[in-house]
Protein backbone atom coordinates (compact mmCIF):
# COMPACT_ATOMS: atom_id res chain seq x y z
CA UNK A 1 0.00 0.00 0.00
CA UNK A 2 1.27 3.50 -0.72
CA UNK A 3 1.03 5.99 2.17
CA UNK A 4 -0.52 9.53 1.87
CA UNK A 5 3.15 11.29 2.08
CA UNK A 6 4.26 9.51 -1.06
CA UNK A 7 1.08 10.17 -3.52
CA UNK A 8 1.76 13.53 -2.17
CA UNK A 9 5.37 13.33 -2.77
CA UNK A 10 4.65 11.94 -6.47
CA UNK A 11 2.59 15.07 -6.85
CA UNK A 12 4.69 17.56 -6.08
CA UNK A 13 7.86 16.44 -8.03
CA UNK A 14 6.34 15.03 -10.79
CA UNK A 15 7.46 10.93 -10.10
CA UNK A 16 7.00 8.81 -13.37
CA UNK A 17 3.94 6.41 -13.30
CA UNK A 18 4.26 3.38 -11.53
CA UNK A 19 7.18 4.71 -9.12
CA UNK A 20 6.52 5.99 -5.42
CA UNK A 21 9.33 7.25 -2.77
CA UNK A 22 10.87 4.00 -0.86
CA UNK A 23 9.41 4.58 2.19
CA UNK A 24 12.15 1.93 3.93
CA UNK A 25 15.05 4.04 2.74
CA UNK A 26 17.43 4.53 6.23
CA UNK A 27 20.66 6.09 4.69
CA UNK A 28 21.41 7.94 1.81
CA UNK A 29 20.72 11.31 0.20
CA UNK A 30 16.99 12.24 0.40
CA UNK A 31 15.19 13.57 -2.40
CA UNK A 32 16.26 17.51 -2.95
CA UNK A 33 15.11 19.21 -6.00
CA UNK A 34 17.20 22.06 -5.06
CA UNK A 35 20.12 20.47 -4.28
CA UNK A 36 19.40 18.29 -7.32
CA UNK A 37 19.68 14.89 -5.61
CA UNK A 38 17.26 12.28 -5.67
CA UNK A 39 16.42 9.44 -3.36
CA UNK A 40 15.89 5.60 -3.87
CA UNK A 41 12.22 4.76 -5.64
CA UNK A 42 10.27 1.68 -5.47
CA UNK A 43 8.59 0.54 -8.55
CA UNK A 44 4.77 -0.67 -8.98
CA UNK A 45 6.59 -4.40 -9.72
CA UNK A 46 8.01 -3.95 -6.03
CA UNK A 47 11.69 -3.27 -6.70
CA UNK A 48 13.51 -0.72 -5.68
CA UNK A 49 14.88 1.75 -8.15
CA UNK A 50 18.75 3.11 -7.19
CA UNK A 51 19.69 6.42 -8.89
CA UNK A 52 23.07 6.69 -10.39
CA UNK A 53 23.88 10.40 -8.80
CA UNK A 54 27.27 10.43 -10.24
CA UNK A 55 27.92 9.38 -13.76
CA UNK A 56 31.66 7.49 -12.67
CA UNK A 57 30.07 5.61 -9.60
CA UNK A 58 27.04 4.32 -11.30
CA UNK A 59 29.12 3.06 -13.97
CA UNK A 60 31.65 0.94 -11.87
CA UNK A 61 28.46 -0.58 -9.58
CA UNK A 62 26.45 -1.71 -12.91
CA UNK A 63 29.32 -3.07 -13.83
CA UNK A 64 30.01 -5.03 -10.60
CA UNK A 65 26.31 -5.98 -11.14
CA UNK A 66 26.94 -7.05 -14.26
CA UNK A 67 30.38 -8.89 -14.32
CA UNK A 68 28.76 -10.86 -11.54
CA UNK A 69 25.77 -12.15 -13.47
CA UNK A 70 28.27 -13.40 -16.37
CA UNK A 71 31.33 -14.71 -14.16
CA UNK A 72 31.69 -18.51 -13.60
CA UNK A 73 34.40 -18.37 -11.11
CA UNK A 74 33.38 -20.06 -7.89
CA UNK A 75 34.11 -16.59 -5.45
CA UNK A 76 31.97 -14.89 -7.96
CA UNK A 77 29.05 -17.51 -7.71
CA UNK A 78 28.99 -17.19 -3.88
CA UNK A 79 28.68 -13.30 -3.77
CA UNK A 80 25.67 -13.24 -5.49
CA UNK A 81 24.18 -15.42 -2.80
CA UNK A 82 24.78 -12.12 -0.65
CA UNK A 83 23.55 -9.56 -2.69
CA UNK A 84 20.32 -8.47 -3.98
CA UNK A 85 18.84 -9.41 -7.26
CA UNK A 86 20.04 -7.27 -10.48
CA UNK A 87 17.55 -6.78 -12.63
CA UNK A 88 19.56 -4.28 -15.17
CA UNK A 89 18.76 -0.27 -15.48
CA UNK A 90 15.57 2.15 -16.39
CA UNK A 91 15.87 5.55 -17.42
CA UNK A 92 13.50 7.93 -16.01
CA UNK A 93 12.80 11.35 -16.24
CA UNK A 94 12.29 13.55 -13.06
CA UNK A 95 11.76 17.07 -12.82
CA UNK A 96 12.18 16.98 -16.67
CA UNK A 97 15.70 15.25 -16.18
CA UNK A 98 16.58 11.62 -17.31
CA UNK A 99 18.21 9.94 -14.64
CA UNK A 100 19.65 6.12 -14.98
CA UNK A 101 18.17 3.82 -11.86
CA UNK A 102 19.62 0.37 -11.30
CA UNK A 103 16.51 -2.30 -10.37
CA UNK A 104 17.25 -4.20 -7.32
CA UNK A 105 15.43 -6.56 -5.66
CA UNK A 106 13.31 -4.85 -2.67
CA UNK A 107 15.00 -6.89 0.65
CA UNK A 108 11.45 -6.27 2.78
CA UNK A 109 9.65 -7.62 0.17
CA UNK A 110 6.05 -8.80 1.71
CA UNK A 111 6.99 -7.45 5.12
CA UNK A 112 4.23 -5.85 7.43
CA UNK A 113 6.28 -4.28 9.55
CA UNK A 114 9.78 -4.12 8.14
CA UNK A 115 12.44 -2.75 10.62
CA UNK A 116 15.60 -1.99 8.48
CA UNK A 117 19.43 -1.03 9.23
CA UNK A 118 22.44 0.05 7.08
CA UNK A 119 25.63 -0.63 8.46
CA UNK A 120 28.76 0.80 6.67
CA UNK A 121 31.42 -2.07 7.21
CA UNK A 122 35.06 -1.35 7.51
CA UNK A 123 37.25 0.85 9.55
CA UNK A 124 38.64 2.94 6.16
CA UNK A 125 35.64 4.51 4.12
CA UNK A 126 37.27 5.78 1.06
CA UNK A 127 38.72 3.72 -2.04
CA UNK A 128 42.78 3.65 -3.61
CA UNK A 129 41.50 6.23 -5.67
CA UNK A 130 40.38 8.85 -3.13
CA UNK A 131 42.42 12.41 -3.07
CA UNK A 132 43.69 13.13 0.49
CA UNK A 133 41.08 15.94 0.55
CA UNK A 134 38.35 12.92 0.28
CA UNK A 135 40.21 10.91 2.93
CA UNK A 136 40.44 13.72 5.75
CA UNK A 137 36.35 14.24 4.77
CA UNK A 138 35.61 11.06 5.24
CA UNK A 139 38.00 10.22 8.41
CA UNK A 140 35.77 13.02 10.32
CA UNK A 141 32.82 11.02 9.53
CA UNK A 142 31.01 8.59 12.28
CA UNK A 143 34.63 8.36 14.22
CA UNK A 144 33.92 6.87 17.56
CA UNK A 145 32.23 4.13 16.29
CA UNK A 146 34.13 3.33 13.54
CA UNK A 147 37.18 3.47 15.59
CA UNK A 148 35.86 0.78 18.26
CA UNK A 149 33.88 -1.82 16.01
CA UNK A 150 35.25 -0.98 12.26
CA UNK A 151 31.97 0.04 11.05
CA UNK A 152 29.13 2.86 11.79
CA UNK A 153 25.10 2.76 11.21
CA UNK A 154 24.21 5.53 8.55
CA UNK A 155 20.54 4.69 9.88
CA UNK A 156 18.29 2.57 10.80
CA UNK A 157 13.93 2.10 11.25
CA UNK A 158 12.43 0.34 13.18
CA UNK A 159 8.00 -0.69 14.66
CA UNK A 160 8.38 -0.97 18.15
CA UNK A 161 6.67 -4.00 19.04
CA UNK A 162 4.73 -2.33 22.00
CA UNK A 163 2.26 -0.39 20.39
CA UNK A 164 3.65 -0.83 16.31
CA UNK A 165 4.66 2.63 16.31
CA UNK A 166 7.59 3.16 13.70
CA UNK A 167 10.84 4.92 14.60
CA UNK A 168 13.45 6.40 11.75
CA UNK A 169 17.27 6.92 13.15
CA UNK A 170 19.43 9.30 10.21
CA UNK A 171 22.80 9.83 10.01
CA UNK A 172 22.91 12.40 12.60
CA UNK A 173 22.10 10.30 15.48
CA UNK A 174 24.12 7.81 13.94
CA UNK A 175 27.26 10.18 13.86
CA UNK A 176 27.12 10.53 17.22
CA UNK A 177 27.02 6.63 18.24
CA UNK A 178 30.68 5.18 20.53
CA UNK A 179 31.45 2.34 21.89
CA UNK A 180 28.47 2.09 24.10
CA UNK A 181 25.84 3.79 22.78
CA UNK A 182 26.78 1.61 18.90
CA UNK A 183 25.13 -1.58 21.50
CA UNK A 184 22.07 0.81 22.59
CA UNK A 185 21.26 1.10 19.00
CA UNK A 186 21.20 -2.30 17.96
CA UNK A 187 18.79 -3.36 21.10
CA UNK A 188 16.69 -0.54 20.10
CA UNK A 189 16.76 -1.88 16.54
CA UNK A 190 16.44 -5.60 17.63
CA UNK A 191 13.27 -4.26 19.84
CA UNK A 192 15.59 -5.38 23.17
CA UNK A 193 13.30 -3.17 25.35
CA UNK A 194 14.64 -2.97 28.84
CA UNK A 195 14.88 -5.92 31.26
CA UNK A 196 13.55 -7.90 28.49
CA UNK A 197 16.00 -10.95 26.77
CA UNK A 198 16.82 -10.59 23.04
CA UNK A 199 14.61 -13.27 20.65
CA UNK A 200 16.44 -15.66 20.40
CA UNK A 201 14.79 -16.87 17.07
CA UNK A 202 15.77 -13.53 15.22
CA UNK A 203 19.26 -13.42 16.78
CA UNK A 204 20.22 -16.86 15.23
CA UNK A 205 18.80 -15.96 12.40
CA UNK A 206 20.57 -12.62 12.06
CA UNK A 207 23.64 -14.80 13.04
CA UNK A 208 23.33 -17.45 10.53
CA UNK A 209 23.68 -14.89 7.21
CA UNK A 210 26.75 -13.20 9.05
CA UNK A 211 28.44 -16.65 9.56
CA UNK A 212 28.05 -17.45 6.17
CA UNK A 213 29.32 -13.85 4.83
CA UNK A 214 32.13 -14.41 7.21
CA UNK A 215 33.09 -17.37 5.89
CA UNK A 216 32.69 -15.83 2.33
CA UNK A 217 35.37 -13.19 3.60
CA UNK A 218 37.52 -15.60 5.13
CA UNK A 219 37.96 -17.22 1.88
CA UNK A 220 37.90 -14.58 -1.16
CA UNK A 221 40.78 -12.70 -2.01
CA UNK A 222 39.40 -11.17 -5.08
CA UNK A 223 37.78 -8.39 -3.98
CA UNK A 224 38.30 -5.10 -1.56
CA UNK A 225 34.84 -3.50 -0.73
CA UNK A 226 35.30 0.28 0.64
CA UNK A 227 32.22 1.84 2.04
CA UNK A 228 29.97 -1.12 1.23
CA UNK A 229 26.95 -1.63 3.58
CA UNK A 230 25.14 -4.43 4.77
CA UNK A 231 21.61 -3.69 4.83
CA UNK A 232 19.74 -5.45 7.44
CA UNK A 233 16.24 -6.59 7.35
CA UNK A 234 13.29 -8.30 9.83
CA UNK A 235 9.32 -8.29 9.89
CA UNK A 236 8.01 -6.92 13.57
CA UNK A 237 4.73 -8.47 13.10
CA UNK A 238 6.55 -11.57 13.02
CA UNK A 239 8.65 -11.30 15.93
CA UNK A 240 6.06 -9.81 17.86
CA UNK A 241 3.72 -12.81 17.49
CA UNK A 242 6.72 -14.96 18.17
CA UNK A 243 7.63 -12.92 21.23
CA UNK A 244 3.85 -13.88 22.57
CA UNK A 245 3.86 -17.36 21.91
CA UNK A 246 7.77 -18.04 23.16
CA UNK A 247 6.60 -16.37 25.90
CA UNK A 248 3.53 -18.18 26.69
CA UNK A 249 5.05 -21.82 26.25
CA UNK A 250 7.07 -24.36 27.55
CA UNK A 251 10.67 -24.41 25.89
CA UNK A 252 12.14 -27.34 28.15
CA UNK A 253 11.78 -30.13 25.30
CA UNK A 254 14.32 -28.15 22.97
CA UNK A 255 18.09 -29.18 23.45
CA UNK A 256 20.13 -26.59 25.70
CA UNK A 257 23.05 -24.64 24.31
CA UNK A 258 26.43 -24.14 25.93
CA UNK A 259 27.90 -20.67 26.54
CA UNK A 260 31.26 -20.28 24.83
CA UNK A 261 33.46 -17.06 24.70
CA UNK A 262 33.05 -16.96 20.92
CA UNK A 263 31.13 -18.75 18.09
CA UNK A 264 32.68 -18.06 14.85
CA UNK A 265 36.67 -17.93 15.63
CA UNK A 266 36.56 -21.49 13.33
CA UNK A 267 34.15 -20.98 10.44
CA UNK A 268 36.93 -21.29 8.24
CA UNK A 269 36.37 -24.98 7.94
CA UNK A 270 32.63 -24.08 7.37
CA UNK A 271 31.28 -25.62 4.63
CA UNK A 272 28.56 -22.38 3.63
CA UNK A 273 26.71 -24.52 1.26
CA UNK A 274 25.49 -25.76 5.02
CA UNK A 275 22.12 -25.63 6.31
CA UNK A 276 21.90 -24.81 9.04
CA UNK A 277 25.16 -23.61 9.81
CA UNK A 278 27.46 -26.18 11.98
CA UNK A 279 30.47 -25.12 13.60
CA UNK A 280 32.85 -26.25 16.42
CA UNK A 281 31.70 -24.06 19.28
CA UNK A 282 29.05 -21.77 20.71
CA UNK A 283 25.47 -22.90 19.51
CA UNK A 284 26.56 -26.87 18.73
CA UNK A 285 24.71 -27.67 21.48
CA UNK A 286 21.52 -26.20 19.44
CA UNK A 287 22.23 -28.14 16.17
CA UNK A 288 24.74 -30.74 16.72
CA UNK A 289 23.52 -32.45 19.91
CA UNK A 290 19.88 -32.72 18.15
CA UNK A 291 19.24 -33.76 14.84
CA UNK A 292 17.07 -32.01 12.94
CA UNK A 293 14.10 -34.71 12.58
CA UNK A 294 13.83 -34.00 16.65
CA UNK A 295 14.00 -30.57 16.34
CA UNK A 296 11.36 -30.42 13.82
CA UNK A 297 9.58 -32.95 16.00
CA UNK A 298 10.02 -30.62 19.04
CA UNK A 299 8.86 -27.73 17.02
CA UNK A 300 5.62 -28.98 15.81
CA UNK A 301 4.45 -30.95 19.17
CA UNK A 302 4.86 -27.11 20.65
CA UNK A 303 3.08 -25.88 17.82
CA UNK A 304 -0.07 -28.57 17.93
CA UNK A 305 0.08 -27.71 22.16
CA UNK A 306 0.08 -24.01 21.70
CA UNK A 307 -2.95 -24.63 18.71
CA UNK A 308 -5.20 -26.80 20.94
CA UNK A 309 -4.78 -24.53 23.94
CA UNK A 310 -5.69 -21.59 21.71
CA UNK A 311 -8.52 -23.88 20.56
CA UNK A 312 -10.19 -24.56 23.87
CA UNK A 313 -9.52 -21.01 24.98
CA UNK A 314 -11.69 -19.69 22.12
CA UNK A 315 -14.50 -22.53 22.71
CA UNK A 316 -14.69 -21.75 26.60
CA UNK A 317 -16.22 -18.93 27.38
CA UNK A 318 -18.86 -20.57 29.38
CA UNK A 319 -16.15 -22.61 31.61
CA UNK A 320 -16.19 -21.98 35.16
CA UNK A 321 -12.69 -21.69 36.76
CA UNK A 322 -14.00 -25.19 38.49
CA UNK A 323 -14.72 -26.61 35.66
CA UNK A 324 -11.48 -25.81 34.60
CA UNK A 325 -9.48 -26.79 37.74
CA UNK A 326 -11.35 -30.24 36.82
CA UNK A 327 -10.21 -30.72 33.33
CA UNK A 328 -6.35 -29.76 34.66
CA UNK A 329 -6.54 -32.54 37.05
CA UNK A 330 -8.27 -34.87 34.94
CA UNK A 331 -6.80 -34.53 31.66
CA UNK A 332 -4.24 -37.16 30.34
CA UNK A 333 -3.05 -34.20 27.90
CA UNK A 334 -1.09 -31.13 28.38
CA UNK A 335 -2.64 -29.14 30.70
CA UNK A 336 -4.20 -26.09 30.21
CA UNK A 337 -1.47 -23.34 29.88
CA UNK A 338 -1.99 -20.86 33.31
CA UNK A 339 -1.77 -17.60 30.80
CA UNK A 340 -4.57 -19.24 28.70
CA UNK A 341 -6.86 -19.40 32.30
CA UNK A 342 -5.70 -15.57 33.53
CA UNK A 343 -6.78 -14.25 30.26
CA UNK A 344 -9.88 -15.86 30.04
CA UNK A 345 -11.35 -14.66 33.37
CA UNK A 346 -9.94 -11.59 33.10
CA UNK A 347 -12.12 -11.08 29.63
CA UNK A 348 -15.26 -12.22 31.57
CA UNK A 349 -14.60 -9.70 34.30
CA UNK A 350 -15.27 -6.82 31.18
CA UNK A 351 -12.52 -4.88 31.38
CA UNK A 352 -11.05 -2.81 28.69
CA UNK A 353 -8.32 -5.52 27.53
CA UNK A 354 -11.31 -7.94 25.52
CA UNK A 355 -10.39 -6.26 22.49
CA UNK A 356 -7.05 -6.78 22.77
CA UNK A 357 -6.65 -10.51 23.73
CA UNK A 358 -9.20 -11.61 21.05
CA UNK A 359 -6.77 -9.70 18.67
CA UNK A 360 -3.87 -11.09 20.07
CA UNK A 361 -5.58 -14.66 20.06
CA UNK A 362 -5.91 -14.41 16.26
CA UNK A 363 -2.70 -13.26 15.07
CA UNK A 364 -1.30 -16.18 17.53
CA UNK A 365 -4.10 -18.41 15.14
CA UNK A 366 -2.17 -17.42 12.01
CA UNK A 367 1.12 -17.58 12.95
CA UNK A 368 0.37 -21.25 13.90
CA UNK A 369 -1.39 -21.79 10.66
CA UNK A 370 1.20 -20.39 8.86
CA UNK A 371 3.81 -22.82 10.88
CA UNK A 372 1.70 -26.23 10.17
CA UNK A 373 0.97 -25.28 6.50
CA UNK A 374 3.52 -23.10 5.09
CA UNK A 375 6.42 -23.55 3.20
CA UNK A 376 10.21 -24.01 5.12
CA UNK A 377 11.54 -21.62 3.37
CA UNK A 378 8.74 -18.91 3.54
CA UNK A 379 8.73 -19.37 7.55
CA UNK A 380 12.40 -18.51 7.49
CA UNK A 381 12.21 -15.65 5.30
CA UNK A 382 11.37 -12.65 8.07
CA UNK A 383 14.79 -12.04 8.52
CA UNK A 384 17.18 -10.61 5.98
CA UNK A 385 20.19 -9.39 5.49
CA UNK A 386 22.09 -8.11 1.61
CA UNK A 387 25.40 -7.01 0.97
CA UNK A 388 24.80 -3.33 -0.65
CA UNK A 389 26.66 -0.57 -2.18
CA UNK A 390 29.70 -1.80 -4.68
CA UNK A 391 30.31 2.45 -5.64
CA UNK A 392 33.89 1.62 -4.02
CA UNK A 393 34.76 -2.28 -4.97
CA UNK A 394 38.43 -2.91 -6.28
CA UNK A 395 39.79 -5.84 -7.50
CA UNK A 396 42.59 -6.99 -4.93
CA UNK A 397 46.09 -5.55 -5.33
CA UNK A 398 47.80 -8.74 -2.93
CA UNK A 399 47.18 -12.00 -2.40
CA UNK A 400 45.47 -11.48 0.91
CA UNK A 401 42.42 -11.57 2.59
CA UNK A 402 39.95 -7.90 2.85
CA UNK A 403 41.27 -6.99 6.88
CA UNK A 404 39.45 -3.97 6.88
CA UNK A 405 35.77 -5.63 5.80
CA UNK A 406 37.18 -8.28 8.00
CA UNK A 407 37.30 -6.31 10.69
CA UNK A 408 33.94 -4.73 10.97
CA UNK A 409 32.03 -7.63 10.13
CA UNK A 410 33.67 -9.92 13.19
CA UNK A 411 32.79 -6.84 15.80
CA UNK A 412 29.11 -7.01 14.51
CA UNK A 413 29.22 -10.66 15.20
CA UNK A 414 30.67 -10.71 18.25
CA UNK A 415 28.43 -8.36 19.38
CA UNK A 416 25.29 -10.20 18.29
CA UNK A 417 26.58 -13.38 19.85
CA UNK A 418 26.66 -11.30 23.38
CA UNK A 419 22.71 -10.81 22.83
CA UNK A 420 22.67 -14.88 22.17
CA UNK A 421 24.86 -15.49 25.09
CA UNK A 422 22.36 -13.50 27.66
CA UNK A 423 19.53 -15.57 26.68
CA UNK A 424 22.03 -18.44 27.09
CA UNK A 425 23.22 -17.72 30.74
CA UNK A 426 19.51 -16.74 31.48
CA UNK A 427 18.15 -20.24 30.29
Amino acid sequence: MISTKSVNFQKKYELPEGTSILESQVAGHPFDVEKNTISMLKSDNGHVLKPVSKILLGKREIEFYENLQNASDDISSQLLRFIPNYYGTRELEITEKSTTFLELADITKGMSEPCVMDIKIGKRTWDPLAGEEKQIAEGKKYVESRRAYGFCIPGFQVYRLSDGQLRKFGKDYGKQLNEKSVIEALELFLNISTGNLPNRDLILKLLSFLWKILAFFRAQKKYRFYSSSLLIAYDAMKLRQLTRLNGHQNESSLPSMNRSNTFSHSLNSVDIQSQPVVIENGIKGLFKSASPTFLKRAIHNRTLDRFQTLKRSLSSHEITKKEIDKQQTTATSTPIVNFEENRLFRTHSYTHNFDNDIKEMKEDYATILAELCGKSKEQQNWVRINMIDFTHVFPADDDDFDHNYLEGLESLIKLLERFLARVIKRN
